[in-house]
């Protein structure tokens, strides 16, 4: 029997959540090899092991560094002792003076003349050399250069010889080095100090006369900086070695030990996302060991156990063991999905046989339901050993079975042979524990994609024709052709129908240009609904449209033409384009949604339309069958967005005349029937000319539809029409072809001599 609401609308949704469950599978990325998770743990072992190994490198080589200063002071300050100790021995006339600790500040002479190169201040500075292992140098200021010139000095040369020959070396300390200004000031200066391009650690000892006035220096070294600072650069370079080593190491023996530690992990990984695939192998393992992967996969081997039981609950039939229907529909969804993926459907044709068991219900109800268990376990015995590959039957419920043939061969003589095997399978002498019984089987075929697209349509189908069978004597089989549907059942269909085609943006759009009625210049197009289905072909209008209305399908229908039509005007401006008035049909039940006109004013502003470039045809029952202050209140809205309103098939209702002086339009669009009249009749000629001449005076553009002929086109002209539309002047073509008639003349003005001359305008 046809399928009931209530079981569709459960087929639907289970259709839903396979698609989704296919979905996600289809969007599944490829499950990661075994060393993919110990390469990553490792990776951040790694990193955080190389920052803190980073850290405290960086923390020790700065305690280095410092510990490396601090005994390039001491020494530099001891040198500076020393040197200060043997001056004042060997010049028992002077004084130095040491701060509080001991270092020396000032070296006090009575007179600079003191400072003359001489043998021996190159013995003193010998000597001291010698104590510190360092240099020494002795300066003396000079006045004239404000600098400071060298008088003696224990730096040779290539040869060994002394520099400057123990003579005057002028402007060896001027402005600008490090310890001028220190002291020029008489005070002591330890650091670095610019030697021959490199920097020595040095200790520099003003020496003043009786004015406190700096006239000399003396000055030790302990040697060139980077050779006192050279551990830092090698325990910098061997941190950085070890910590490579270490970490090379430890990433390599962290990755192998890891992936055999984890190597059972993922194994059960694997099992766990195979749990979510159908078909796919859930052996677990590992549940003898006594560890935590051992518990683990005793635990995930519990969870596949009562997958595999809830799976074969969900689909399979308890009685007969056979696929239920929940298996039917998701096999038969998968079918119809893979006709999208051909260009020629019908190459993974296939049947779909409804087999349903004639006097079953007698049978149950004379012999009880245990005999009835018995017969449908036979039956389906007899049909499952009746199976050719690549067929699938299941048991939908009841008495009700289902059989889909293998996929490609639908030609007639196939599905004969299927439906007649099936009907000698049942058909036969059947042994319960009550008696003998003599079964037989009606059977409903539908054949795909012929017959539907969509698992809804295709079981409707099979359905009728198994209707039909048991409506004509029952025990045969038929095959479903259209003229089976009644009219209600055609109307459920294009809903269903249309609904999808709605979503998978099947409606397309087609414009018939509209043509000034004096020069032929196009000046506006009408956006024509147009519906090829898949596979019966193109649909009229009046037919998807009415079905649209009955199934509560007008406003997604409308909404979706308004969304087309203002995307198509966005695409024309953007092609700089002389796009006109694009009208459009709106259906009364549309016009009175609570939401139409914010989704007209967000779709135009979307797609960046002008409002003018948008007309609106109504017709006019919105004015005779609504609240006159709230059509006018609704009117006045769609025209403060700057949207041009048309009145569609003018002149049909009169009783809505009297409206028009005080309704917000600016058209009007006199129907076919007039135009058809008139050009027979003179006194509908008549009524012709009185309906376009109401439109004139009340100010409207007037527009003739159904120009079909020639005398049709003079006619409109004649009466002062504005526009015309017909076949005889343009049918309604795709948005690519009408587009190369924008700005261009109809056919019939060019190098036409028309009959009459306008009226004037």
């Amino acid at each position: 029997m046809p399928a009931s609401p209530l079981s569709v609308a459960a087929t639907s949704r289970f259709v839903a959540d396979c698609r989704k469950m296919d979905m996600e599978e289809s969007g599944e990325s490829e499950r990661p090899s075994g060393w993919s998770f110990p390469a990553r743990t490792t990776a951040y072992f790694i990193v955080v092991s190389a920052l803190s190994m980073g850290l405290l490198a960086f923390i020790g080589l700065g305690e280095i560094r410092e510990i490396n200063h601090d005994n390039a002071e001491i020494r530099v300050d001891r040198a500076a002792r020393a040197a200060a100790a043997l001056f004042e021995q060997q010049h028992s006339e002077f004084a130095v003076d040491c701060s509080v600790d001991g270092s020396p500040v000032v070296i006090k002479i009575d007179s600079i003349d003191r400072l003359e190169p001489a043998p021996s201040w190159d013995s003193l500075l010998d000597t001291v050399a010698q104590v510190n292992q360092g240099a020494a140098n002795i300066f003396r200021y000079n006045a004239e250069s404000a600098a400071f010139d060298r008088i003696s000095t224990t730096f040779t040369d290539a040869s060994g010889a002394r520099l400057g020959n123990s003579q005057v070396e002028p402007g060896i300390i001027a402005e600008g080095h490090p310890a001028y200004d220190s002291l020029v000031d008489s005070q002591p200066y330890s650091g670095e100090v610019p030697v021959a391009g490199r920097s020595r650690y040095a200790y520099l000892v003003p020496i003043v006369d009786g004015a406190e006035a700096t006239v000399g220096i003396l000055a030790v070294d302990v040697g060139f900086v980077d050779d006192l600072t050279v551990s830092n650069s090698q325990a910098a370079r061997r941190v950085l070695i070890t910590m490579i080593v270490l970490l090379s190491v430890m990433a390599a023996s962290g990755i192998v030990v890891m992936f055999f530690a984890f190597r059972p992990m993922n194994r059960l990984i694997k099992v766990a996302h195979d749990v979510g695939s159908p078909g796919a192998s859930t052996a677990v393992g590992l549940t003898d060991r006594r560890d935590e992967i051992g518990y683990l996969a005793s635990g995930l081997a519990k969870v596949v156990e009562l997958r595999d039981d809830l799976e074969h609950r969900a689909y399979n039939d308890d009685l007969t063991g056979v696929p239920n229907r929940a298996a039917f529909v998701r096999e038969l969804d998968e079918r119809i999905s893979r006709f999208r993926t051909v260009d020629e459907p019908a190459t993974l044709g296939f049947a779909l046989l409804i087999i349903d068991l004639d006097s079953f219900k007698a049978v149950n109800d004379a012999f009880g339901h245990q005999a009835g268990d018995e017969l449908l376990k036979s039956v389906m015995r007899s049909l499952g050993e009746a199976l050719l590959p690549g067929e699938f039957l299941a048991r939908l419920g009841g008495d009700e079975f289902a059989l889909l043939t293998a996929p490609g061969d639908i030609a007639p003589e196939a599905i004969e042979a299927a439906a007649q095997r099936v009907t000698r399978s049942v058909t036969e002498v059947r042994q319960t524990r009550a008696g003998e019984t003599t079964m037989t089987a009606s059977v409903g075929v539908a054949v795909l994609p012929e017959h539907g697209v969509s698992i809804e349509t295709a079981m409707t189908n099979a359905d009728l024709a198994l209707y039909a069978v048991k409506r004509n004597g029952r025990g045969h089989w038929q095959l479903y052709s259209p003229s089976m549907s009644s009219s209600n059942q055609r109307r459920i269909h294009l809903a269903s129908e249309l609904r999808r085609a709605l979503h998978e943006h099947e409606i397309s759009l087609e414009y018939q240009p509209l043509y000034a009625a004096t020069d032929g210049q196009l000046r506006s197009v009408e956006a024509l609904a147009r519906w090829h289905h898949v596979v019966e072909g193109p649909i009229p209008p009046v037919e998807f449209v009415a079905a649209a209305e009955n199934a509560g399908l007008i406003s997604a229908l409308g909404e979706y033409v308004i969304e087309a039509v203002c995307a198509q005007i966005g695409r024309w401006c953007d092609d700089q384009l002389d796009t006109p008035v694009v009208a459009v049909n709106v259906s009364t039940m549309q016009l009175w949604q609570p939401e139409f006109l914010e989704m007209l004013r967000a779709s135009i502003r979307r797609h960046g339309v002008e409002p003018g470039r948008l007309c609106l045809e109504i017709t006019e029952s919105v004015v005779v069958q609504r609240d006159d202050a709230k059509t006018r209140r609704l009117l006045d809205d769609i025209i403060a967005l700057g949207v041009t309103l048309s009145i569609d098939d003018f002149g049909t209702g009169y009783s809505s005349l009297s409206y028009l002086h005080d309704l917000p339009v600016q058209q009007v669009k006199i129907d076919r029937m007039f135009l058809a009249e008139a050009s027979r009749d003179p006194k509908k000629a008549q009524l012709f000319a009185g309906i376009i001449s109401l439109g004139l005076n009340l100010g409207l553009d007037v527009v003739i539809e159904g120009v079909e002929t020639f005398a049709d086109l003079e006619l409109a002209r004649r009466h002062g029409a504005h526009l015309v539309q017909g076949w005889f002047l343009d049918a309604a073509m795709p948005a690519d072809i009408v587009s190369e008639r924008f700005g261009t003349i109809a056919a019939p003005w060019v190098g036409t001599q028309l009959a009459f001359d306008p009226p004037p305008a």
